[in-house]
């Protein structure tokens, strides 16, 4: 029997690269990601992505699409959501860009952005960004922006209103 189809068939098998890609050397991945910060048994805020990455030497931690939940007394205040983040443990620090959205639940305020800031050791959410902030039929514009997390403190610049409706 011929074993010459046979081998050429088997080489061009391991040539395919047709399986998952490889992860790079010093990178972990995670899968339904969740991480959450507690101060004195009392959720400060948790954060959930579908997927994660992390690069090991330099401790960043890289989500798609994540949510971030801050909570008041236990209860949800507001929720921030985006495309991307990418979070810095060692300076207790986020990052989240693209379709970024604060729905501050109490308020029924709602901020968009590109690009939002987040310091848990500040505890404040800002950009330098365009952003849009709705609570009803008040719009406002501006350009850059500092907040507490569930939108109850708010500081906008280059900021234009206006009212819709009646």
């Amino acid at each position: 029997m011929n074993l010459l189809p046979f081998l050429v068939l088997l080489a061009l098998c391991a040539c395919s690269g047709g399986g998952p890609e490889e992860t790079p050397r010093g990178t972990s991945l995670f899968s339904g990601f969740s991480i959450s910060e507690t101060d004195s048994n009392a959720a400060r805020w948790r954060l959930d992505a579908p997927t994660a990455s992390m690069e090991d030497l330099e401790g960043r931690m890289a989500f798609s699409e994540p949510v971030i939940q801050f909570y008041d007394k236990n209860n949800v205040s507001s929720v921030i959501k985006a495309r991307s983040g990418l979070l810095e443990p060692s300076k207790k620090s986020a990052v989240l860009s693209t379709d970024v959205s604060v729905n501050a639940i109490k308020d029924g305020m709602l901020l968009k952005t590109e690009k939002l800031y987040y310091s848990s050791s500040k505890g404040k959410i800002w950009t330098d960004e365009k952003v849009t902030l709705i609570r009803g039929k008040t719009v406002i514009k501006g350009k850059g922006f500092t907040a507490n997390p569930d939108l109850s403190e708010i500081e906008i610049e280059h900021q234009e209103t206006k009212i819709t409706g009646k």
